[in-house]
Parts: C-alpha cells; structure tokens; sequence
C-alpha cells in the first residue's frame, strides 16, 4: 500500500506538467541581434524576411526556386523573381531575398507606426504597444 502513494506526487506533477503550455520564444529578443534593447528597420526587416524566406523554402536547401516562390506563379511574380534573384541563376537565397527587402523598405509603414517616439529604433514597450493596437490584448 506505502509504494502507491509515494508514486501519487510523481503522477500528480507530471499530469500537471502536460497541462502548462509551452513558453512562447522571446521574438523580440529573436529580432534584436546586436542585442542593445531596441529593433532598427534593419533587424526588423531581416527577421521577417527570413521567417518568410524559411516558409517557401520546402525542401530547406537555402534557396528558393520560382516553384517554391509561388507554384502557380504569375507573369507578375516571375518579373519580382528576378528582380530578387541578383545572380540570375534562377534561385534566390536568403541574402538576396534581405537585400531585396531593406531596397524595398519593406515593413517600413509598420516600423513607423510602431516607433512612438520617432527616435528610429522600437523598444520593447513600444512593440508591446504597437501590437496590442494592431491585434488587441494578449490573451
């Protein structure tokens, strides 16, 4: 009977530990590679331009054809391929693809609105912020 009950703690913590989510990643930390506290367009658009980079590379070899771009790709999305594609070896890798977006000043509207301050980086405070007016409260 005594050995049933020294297991009931162990039972008990890891039902409970099966019932905490997973800790979230730390994006802003992710984000701020020279690690000063604040995000610059730069690191903002390098962050964002790799997690939609590592999406369309299906097979993970570090390069994206015009397939894994868009499969059933538009005279549009052909002309913006090649663009990107600097090397003209019919793939973009992902520093072409950094490059193409800092000469884009992508997510340059959204960096705006989020640098309350106007000082050129975006704090923590600020993206917290920023966020909560975009997509509401945390849940």
């Amino acid at each position: 009977m005594r050995a049933p009950l020294l297991l009931l703690p162990v039972l008990l913590a890891s039902v409970s530990c099966q019932t905490t989510p997973p800790a979230q990643p730390d994006r802003f930390a992710q984000m701020d590679v020279n690690n000063d506290g604040a995000l610059d367009r730069g690191e903002i658009n390098d962050f964002y331009t790799t997690e939609l980079f590592r999406g369309r590379d299906t097979n993970g070899d570090g390069k994206i054809t015009r397939t894994e771009w868009n499969p059933a790709i538009t005279a549009e999305d052909a002309r913006k391929f090649a663009v990107i594609d600097v090397n003209k070896d019919g793939m973009v890798t992902l520093v072409e693809a950094k490059a193409y977006a800092r000469r884009q000043g992508l997510y340059t509207s959204s960096f705006a609105e989020a640098d309350a301050n106007k000082d050129g980086s975006i704090t923590r405070e600020e993206a917290r912020a920023y966020f909560a007016s975009v997509e509401g409260p945390a849940r």
